[in-house]
């Protein structure tokens, strides 16, 4: 019996129009995905589409454009005077039940500003106004689509249609996953879950140091604050998963033996990780130990994290790293893409020569200030680099400028 996906990818486009810098992007996407290009190219933005999204199903739309300074900030500055004022997202995806890379799920949302004109003495007041498409195809049965304008919904399935209502204002992403499997609810929390459970890694070496607060923890939190009690989790649940962390905490930090744990607290409320090295009679306590191995740990953590999120991102994944490790980093990566689909920005060279062309992805920023993603497609990357016979890597490539994606 077909079931929902259950590898990577799980994203497979995205598009956007007038989202900040995107003024009108499209990328394909594959397990592993590297952005490459100098600051204010619109790496972060790119981001930032899927985590509104997840924010949005968290909290819904306003909300979600109010964290990021309301509708005005959002939307792309230089197309002011071009036309409706219209933020524009498409997602395609393989998530739910019967999808596939020819059966996909489709999901798009537009946002723009209506106004109430002013009356004496009072500011126009403005509003959203979104509109929403869920489609679902199929290749045996009739598919599904879910259409919202304003506080109307209509569901076709097939040659039937029958419609609905909808508060103004709420995000259909956010709220339909509450209908029945019949209505497509348990199809759109699938993609609701997607963007609610995508993770942005952002290491704080200051709180990943100190002791965490309880004994063990299922989950790595988004800045490693609660690494020692993850690790616990996984030496005591996951023996063989913390075997092979050991095994390639070794290699990235040079001398490490083992890593022990010890409870804090009077019963046992929370927990100190300590590293046992080579030459040394004592341990060393996490909050001792250097910028380089709390990061080294930390990504470790992450990459054999047994039960990750479906979308997981990082940038920078290699500060902090000697790039004698980046071959390991790189088939670490590519073995926890099996598991979670990876987004990651990075800016180096060493690290992108270990790509394949289809990893990576150039960005860049045009006159208008526009972003421009991908620069380059990843055919005529490749052929570039068949052309060279190996002779130059793809980071070289990039580094040089003939990829695109450098500062001018």
């Amino acid at each position: 019996m077909p079931v929902a996906a259950t590898r990577p990818p799980y994203l497979l486009r995205l598009k956007a129009a007038n989202f900040r810098s995107l003024r009108e992007i499209e990328v394909h996407l594959q397990p592993l995905n590297v952005l490459v290009g100098p600051n204010g190219a619109g790496k972060s933005n790119l981001l930032d589409v899927i985590a509104f999204l997840g924010d949005s199903v968290r909290d819904d739309l306003e909300p979600a454009l109010g964290r990021r300074g309301g509708f005005e900030r959002v939307f792309f500055r230089g197309a002011r005077s071009k036309g409706v004022k219209k933020i524009v997202i498409e997602i395609e995806a393989a998530l739910t039940k019967n999808s596939s890379r020819k059966t996909t799920d489709h999901y798009t949302l537009s946002i723009r500003q209506g106004s109430v004109p002013a009356r004496s003495g009072k500011r126009a007041r403005t509003y959203l106004i979104r509109e929403e498409t869920f489609l679902f195809k199929r290749t045996a049965g009739p598919g599904r689509r879910i259409s919202i304008a304003g506080g109307g919904v209509t569901f076709t399935t097939g040659e039937h249609e029958h419609k609905g209502s909808l508060r103004e204002g709420s995000l259909g992403l956010a709220t339909l996953p509450k209908l029945s499997a019949e209505e497509g609810g348990a199809q759109v929390e699938e993609l609701a879950l997607l963007f609610e459970s995508f993770r942005v890694f952002d290491i704080n070496v200051a709180a990943a140091r100190k002791p965490s607060p309880t004994p063990r923890s299922e989950n790595l939190k988004n800045d490693a604050s609660n690494l020692a009690a993850f690790l616990r989790y996984i030496a005591e649940d996951h023996e063989d998963v913390f075997a092979d962390i050991i095994k390639d905490a070794r290699i990235f930090i040079p001398g490490l033996k083992s890593l022990e744990f010890e409870s804090i607290g009077g019963a046992g409320e929370g927990t100190v990780l300590s590293l046992s090295e080579d030459g040394l009679d004592d341990t060393t306590q996490l909050s001792e130990a250097s910028f380089g191995s709390i990061r080294a740990l930390s990504l470790l953590a992450l990459l054999h994290d047994p039960n990750p999120p479906k979308m997981t991102c990082i940038e920078e994944i290699d500060h902090g790293l000697h790039p004698h490790v980046l071959d390991r980093l790189v088939e670490l990566l590519r073995e926890a893409s099996e598991r979670t689909q990876f987004i990651i920005a990075t800016h180096s060279p060493p690290l992108v020569n270990r790509l394949k062309p289809e990893e990576l992805i150039v960005c860049e920023r045009d006159g208008d200030a526009s972003s421009r993603i991908p620069a380059i497609d990843s055919e005529t990357v490749r052929k570039m680099e068949k052309e060279l016979g190996g002779e130059i890597g793809l980071g070289e490539l990039w580094f040089t400028g003939a990829l695109g994606g450098v500062p001018s």
